[in-house]
């Protein structure tokens, strides 16, 4: 069985973003699965650089140019690579737009609890033998 996660987060300060990403990671995922947007990506470089978290700069000269041809928001165009529902690219779009960072996490993974759980039990009566 497969387990769909996912974490989402819209902060407004550098150090917001540092704490909110740690928490993420905490959470099991690996920073391969993690997207941040920005509208200025200047503050975030040390994580683009030194990091596999994937930072994306809305709005740059690509989103611009479908932005044009579509005529969609600017910000919700360069959310499309996530596949949100139209509202949620809405409400993101629009907190970019106000200079917010986007923080975007998801994941599929066996759903291994249950089995963990009898490992743990399975391996703890071996070790009263």
């Amino acid at each position: 069985m497969m387990e769909y996660r996912r974490e989402i987060a819209l902060v407004y300060s550098v150090e917001e973003a540092m704490t909110k990403l740690n928490m993420i990671r905490g959470h099991g995922f690996s920073e391969h699965e993690i997207h941040v947007f920005s509208k200025d990506i200047f503050p975030l470089q040390s994580l683009k650089m030194y990091t596999d978290i994937q930072v994306h700069l809305a709005g740059n000269w690509l989103d611009q140019l479908i932005s044009f041809v579509t005529r969609k928001n600017v910000y919700e165009v360069s959310l499309r690579i996530l596949h949100l529902t139209p509202e949620e690219t809405a409400h993101y779009g629009h907190g970019i737009e106000l200079g917010a960072i986007f923080l975007f996490a998801e994941h599929e993974h066996p759903y291994e609890k249950e089995p963990k759980k009898q490992q743990a039990a399975f391996n703890l009566s071996r070790a009263v033998d």
